[in-house]
């Protein structure tokens, strides 16, 4: 069921579509960025991976939830499933994600240490897949200042 006033014909008349992906792509995007300002080397492998601030798992879901609500309403149920949803994402990128990032550190560890990969057909295991309370707050926070931004877009304004 579309919303008032909302195109279903193009999956980019969705506003609220557009300005998660402007939020995610820019989380993102400033991830070497930042790296590059804390120890002067370009890494532009940040542009895809995991982990890393700001957290655009965090911005992305933050950015939409909050266009949910300012669109559709914050009694609306598309806000509360936003929500519920954004929720799961960010204790996904913060809790779960960082458990495991852990954990492959103690594997890689172990396997260095008694010099496993001889025996096994090892390859190294990913160790930044998740996001520190920092790194998640600087997603919210971004996410939020996009959604809020783009209030003032007039392309991006309720039509």
């Amino acid at each position: 069921m579309a919303a008032e006033g909302a195109s279903v014909n193009n999956l980019w008349d969705n506003k609220i579509f557009i300005v998660a992906v402007i939020a995610d792509l820019i989380a993102q995007g400033i991830k070497p960025i930042i790296h590059y300002g804390e120890y002067h080397e370009w890494k532009w492998h940040l542009l895809l991976s995991n982990g890393g601030f700001p957290s655009s798992h965090s911005a992305a879901v933050t950015a939409l939830t909050a266009m949910v609500g300012f669109t559709q309403g914050f009694a609306s149920p598309l806000f509360a499933i936003s929500m519920i949803f954004s929720g799961v994402v960010v204790f996904d990128a913060s809790g779960v994600r960082q458990e495991v990032g852990k954990h492959a550190r103690t594997l890689n560890a172990m396997f260095e240490e008694f010099k496993l990969g001889d025996r096994f057909d090892y390859k190294q295991f990913t160790e930044l897949v998740g996001h520190t309370l920092f790194e998640v707050v600087g997603g919210i926070a971004l996410g939020l200042l996009i959604a809020l931004l783009s209030l003032r877009i007039p392309f991006l304004r309720s039509r």
